[in-house]
Formats: structure tokens, sequence, C-alpha cells
């Protein structure tokens, strides 16, 4: 077999064989440069392949990370990231922290390469984020901003939990999934001789998924709706 005739491949992740797999490569794109809007210079290739086990169509973007004459020596790319299936979740409300996001994009990250431990402290780390955020709000009444010159402690994730739970923010299901990611999250956060299966981390990302969906995405449609209602009232009276 000679050079050219060897079927090209990429590692990626395969959701159903739940395991990083040589795909062979069917087709791939690349767009690399500077852009008017960003001027710092940016890449991504996407790539669709087959997985040599299952057989599953794979689809995958891998992002420049370095760029030969500008900030190094060579040209460096990212290990492929699959879009398809099963694609990394996106959410609609503006009101989601950055860290939240950063978590779970870095949760996703983990579970495709199989580091399932990582994937629960990204876990762990979202929803403790969601908690500071929903309940540490800023003074409101000059009592408030004397006690709050008093530097408290910021809420860690077991407390947050049981504070959405007391203000109604989640419900009684809600919460016991909830405890069971503080459970795994503080196994995977210390040097104990742990094991976390990767459907056990999977459920646990579908939760998180959940709860942010939960409480910012619905509330956000929520008021939307409510808006248009008030509208139409308005509008018929």
């Amino acid at each position: 077999m000679t050079k050219s005739t060897i079927p090209k491949t990429f590692i990626i992740d395969c959701s159903w064989c739940k395991a990083k797999v040589a795909a062979q490569e069917h087709g791939r794109g690349t767009q690399s440069g500077w852009t008017d809007e960003d001027p710092e210079p940016s890449g991504i290739t996407l790539v669709v392949g087959e997985c040599p086990n299952c057989h599953s169509l794979l689809a995958g973007v891998s992002h420049r990370i370095a760029f030969k004459g500008y900030d190094a020596e060579e040209n460096y790319w990212s290990d492929f990231v699959r879009i398809y299936p099963k694609p990394p979740k996106t959410f609609s409300s503006y009101r989601i922290p950055r860290v939240v996001s950063d978590s779970i994009i870095e949760a996703e990250r983990s579970l495709q390469a199989n580091a399932n431990i990582a994937a629960c402290v990204m876990l762990g780390r979202a929803l403790e984020a969601v908690c500071r955020d929903i309940l540490e709000k800023p003074a409101t009444s000059s009592s408030d901003t004397e006690s709050s010159t008093k530097k408290s402690k910021p809420i860690m994730l077991g407390q947050g939990i049981k504070k959405l739970k007391e203000k109604g923010i989640i419900d009684e299901r809600l919460y016991d999934w909830s405890q069971q990611l503080h459970a795994f999250r503080n196994l995977a956060a210390h040097p104990e001789d742990v094991s976390i299966s990767r459907d056990d981390a999977e459920d646990l990302q579908t939760f998180v998924y959940a709860i942010i969906e939960y409480i910012y995405d619905l509330t956000d449609r929520y008021e939307e709706f409510k808006k248009r209602l008030k509208k139409k009232t308005v509008k018929e009276k």
C-alpha cells in the first residue's frame, strides 16, 4: 500500500463506543487567519469520518492554539472535540455566568477524553458557581451594606444546594440529584482511591444541564411569556 492510498484517520471520542477511536476521515475543511472583527489570529478545522468499530458517522472540530511566526515556532492544533452526534449543550440565557459556561465546557472535554473524575470536578464547580450567582445577591439596604462590609465566606456547594431547595428555586427531585453530584464531586476532589464510571459522569452532566436550563433558560422564557401575555391583555382592553 502506497502512502497516498493509506486512509487518513483522526482521533476522536465515539459516543457509542464511549472510547477514543482512530476514525477514518472522509472529509475536512479549515479556516485560519485574521478577521476585521478580531485582530487576533484564529483557526478552526472541521472533520467528518466514521468510527472503525461501530461505523457511526462522527464530526469534530479542532482549534488552532498557536501560530507559526506569531506566538510560536510551529503551528499547533487542539485535539478534536466531537460535535456530532450528541453535540455539546448550548443555552440561550445571557445571565449564565462565564465561570459556569467555562466549567461545563471543560467537563465536556474531560468526558470526551475519558477523564471522568476531572469531569465531575468541573460539573461540581459549575453548580457551585450557579449557587453563588443566585444566592449571593448585592446588598439592598443600609443594614445589608453594613453587614456586607464584613467579608463573608463564599457559599460552598453543599450549603448552596440546601439554600436553593429552601428558597424553592429547585424541587425535591433536583435537590436529591444535586446531593449525588455533591458526593461525587467531593470524592473526585480529594486524593482518595476512587473510580467514577462514564455512565455516572454523563448522568451527572445531564443533571447539571437540567438545573442550569431550569434556573436560567426556562425562567427567561417564562418572563418573556408573561410580558407577551400582558401586552396582549392591554391591547384587548
